[in-house]
């Protein structure tokens, strides 16, 4: 009978203490909410403007999920995913072109990213929002991949090992070939709709 009511007692403590620790948690959560979501809003804008620098605003676009989804068929494009299309417009609000925000599986976890294209089809250059690769390689993207996508004919872009020898070949990162294909196919879908669904 004692160990009964041991266990009972035990037992309505953990129940307490999870009771307790969940709350705090929605507590801690609510909290927190509200600015993660500015932060985030606040990293769109910055890649945003990153990619288009000449824009004055940026108005949503409605994905068409049928082209979306036959762009996103291509084997390459297994990992990835086109999370939303902005208009970037003039001071005198005339569009100049599109950004469109993509989702890549990279080798540690997904790489968020912004490419800007003009509406002459040319790639003005990408922004990375969120990167979380293996440090001293995957994570050079920034200074080894974003560069080689500024101002380059909006096409279908290849990775290579070596140097570069034309506008649609990417030198790849040393030692993170993945990263590199991640960042690039992610280029490549996001050309891939703009030519399908917006130019």
């Amino acid at each position: 009978m004692r160990d009964v009511k041991t266990l009972i007692k035990n037992a309505m403590i953990l129940f307490v203490i999870t009771l307790v620790a969940g709350v705090l948690l929605g507590f801690v959560y609510q909290v927190t909410k509200e600015p993660i979501a500015y932060q985030e809003q606040l990293a769109q804008i910055k890649a945003n403007q990153a990619v288009f620098p000449d824009a004055s605003d940026f108005t949503d676009v409605e994905i068409d999920e049928n082209i979306k989804n036959q762009v996103l068929s291509d084997a390459d494009y297994s990992k990835i995913d086109i999370l939303s299309v902005k208009q970037a417009v003039d001071a005198s609000g005339t569009g100049i072109g599109y950004v469109i925000q993509v989702s890549s599986g990279g080798y540690g976890d997904k790489i968020i990213f912004t490419v800007g294209i003009t509406n002459d089809a040319s790639v003005n250059g990408i922004s990375l929002i969120s990167i979380n690769e293996t440090p001293g390689l995957g994570m050079n993207a920034e200074k080894v991949i974003v560069p080689q996508f500024v101002n380059k004919p909006a096409g279908k872009f290849s990775v290579v090992k070596n140097a570069a020898s034309s506008d649609s070949e990417i030198s790849a990162i040393s030692g993170a070939t993945i990263t590199s294909k991640a960042v690039t196919y992610g280029v490549n879908a996001a050309v891939a709709y703009f030519n399908a669904g917006l130019a």
